[in-house]
């Protein structure tokens, strides 16, 4: 009786060993090798799954957005503040070493990569400006709850706190053992702190 396998999950598997071979070798130099060692699979398993590395690599980026997307919304499902549901999601973007879906180091990593993918280009796009969306609707919130004092427009506000964010996330990622995530969190909570 042939063995039965679940293939969500092992394609899941294989996102996670994608995120730590680019961990280890970094994403120009990735092949499907490192992946496969990583979690002792040959390199034959791939072609049941993916078509190629690419469909690889946009599988990983998409699985890594969607896991952090659904950590925000469980995080944020019982915060009635929305300052505090904007510092949750900020927080949430942080890398963590811990963690090698954190979508910062998946954005960054392979955002260096995706000028050679148009469809990781078109998936990265598409992510950013989700989750500016939903970053700023947590913003725009504040405003109408009086957490923010009225001043500077929303967009303003929200371009400060995306170049906030990607400043501790690249510190965070070029330095993780001296950049932890409660060090970039006091640092996101110290700018929301200025908006009030």
């Amino acid at each position: 009786m042939p063995k039965l396998v679940d293939h969500n999950a092992r394609r899941a598997e294989i996102a996670q060993a994608t995120w730590a071979a680019v961990g280890d070798v970094g994403i120009e130099r990735l092949r499907l090798r490192d992946i496969a060692a990583e979690v002792n699979f040959t390199t034959g398993v791939f072609a049941h799954y993916f078509p190629d590395k690419n469909s690889v690599l946009r599988y990983a980026f998409n699985l890594a957005y969607e896991r952090a997307h659904e950590r925000i919304l469980r995080v944020n499902k019982t915060i009635t503040s929305p300052l505090q549901r904007l510092n949750n999601a900020l927080v949430a973007l942080i890398p963590d070493k811990k963690r090698p879906d954190s979508l910062a180091f998946v954005s960054i990593c392979f955002g260096i990569r995706n000028r050679n993918d148009p469809l990781l280009v078109s998936a990265y796009k598409q992510t950013r400006n989700e989750y500016r969306r939903l970053l700023k609707s947590y913003l725009e919130d504040a405003f109408q709850a009086g957490e923010i004092e009225p001043g500077e427009s929303p967009d303003k506000i929200m371009e400060l706190i995306l170049a906030v964010l990607d400043g501790v996330c690249i510190a965070a990622l070029l330095n993780p053992s001296g950049y932890s995530k409660n060090r970039g969190a006091r640092v996101v909570g110290t700018m929301l702190e200025r908006l009030v």
